[in-house]
């Protein structure tokens, strides 16, 4: 690989790529959700959606870099926890510099902030609330993500329902808002932010030892496995529950977390770390299959996605990632 192009993909893949795609996920549910005119099959070119389209994918890559901004900074605190977890070589291995990290993160949340002045009050509200519970998660004297429920609620909060409702309200965008609508949008955002939460808990397990060499006070550290998978399973019966209150197209919610519920169950009856990859693992991959059945064209994306970052990674450290596979 020619050392240019290697780079480029280093300050790429900086951002997080793999793990944008569930942020995707949960922004394009929201709009699916708020849309009447989303349909199975359907896409966002050749829709009735009008401008609803354009306003998701604009949206959808300015709340991106707001994500990978907030994905940069954790990297940034994270550098001694992943260096024993071996995970995330770019700041560990020095191939990145910390400084150079602080500049990338920066410089995406600025263009994400920016791209939100295209639209009104509340684009702007949700991406400052998504990057400031980003960098309340991250960063002194809050950290919340080492606090055991600190870390459930910014996730449950951040890549649940800010990012559910950044999608939902660009299918509202040129409609009129009222009291009523704000509150079935609000209604909606709960089962993604327990889904959310129920997969954070679950990754908890697997880095609980590094994490607890380096100090954090994670849900799994203070809990113990058996308490974290069973709390995680709970999460995703409320997420089920909730689920039936989306205002449009709720079973593209409903189903993945019917099925999603059984991994949590085994996981809960059964807390092993094997387990652990595949309850946190498969429900994501579930939900954006049931979300690419209405948007074909985020279904191409996804698998764009996973197959350059499985090449990048092979290439790059020779590792297998992202995979469903356990550690």
């Amino acid at each position: 690989m020619p050392k240019i192009l290697q780079k480029i993909l280093d300050y790429l893949f900086l951002l997080r790529i793999p793990l944008l795609a569930p942020v995707w996920t949960i922004l394009i549910l929201g709009w699916i959700s708020g849309n009447q005119y989303a349909h199975f099959g359907g896409s966002f070119i050749g829709d009735n959606t009008g401008n609803s389209a354009i306003n998701l994918w604009t949206i959808l890559i300015g709340f991106s870099l707001i994500v990978a901004s907030i994905y940069v900074v954790n990297q940034i605190v994270d550098i001694e926890s992943d260096r024993i977890n071996h995970k995330l070589f770019l700041l560990p291995n020095g191939i990145i510099s910390v400084r150079t990290a602080w500049i990338c993160a920066f410089l995406c949340a600025i263009i994400g902030i920016v791209t939100s002045f295209f639209y009104d009050g509340v684009i702007l509200f949700l991406f400052i609330a998504g990057l400031l519970l980003g960098y309340l998660y991250n960063l002194p004297p809050f950290q919340l993500k080492n606090c055991a429920w600190g870390g459930v609620l910014a996730n449950s909060l951040g890549h649940g329902m800010i990012t559910f409702l950044v999608g939902w309200y660009a299918s509202k965008i040129g409609t009129t808002i009222d009291t009523q609508v704000m509150v079935k949008g609000l209604l909606s955002s709960v089962a993604p932010a327990l889904a959310n939460g129920a997969v954070f808990l679950a990754t908890t397990i697997p880095d609980a030892d590094g994490d607890q060499l380096t100090g954090k006070k994670t849900f799994c550290v203070k809990y113990g496995e058996k308490v974290t998978a069973v709390t995680a399973a709970l999460f995703c019966f409320g997420a089920l529950g909730f689920s039936f209150f989306i205002e449009n197209n709720f079973w593209v919610m409903a189903v993945p977390t019917i099925i999603s519920l059984l991994f949590f169950v085994s996981f809960a009856i059964f807390p092993k770390r094997d387990l652990a990859f595949k309850t946190f693992k498969w429900p994501v991959f579930l939900l954006s299959f049931s979300v690419a059945l209405f948007v074909p064209e985020y279904g191409f994306l996804i698998l764009a996605t996973f197959a350059g970052s499985r090449a990048y990674y092979q290439i790059r450290f020779g590792i297998e990632y992202p995979t469903f596979k356990s550690k």
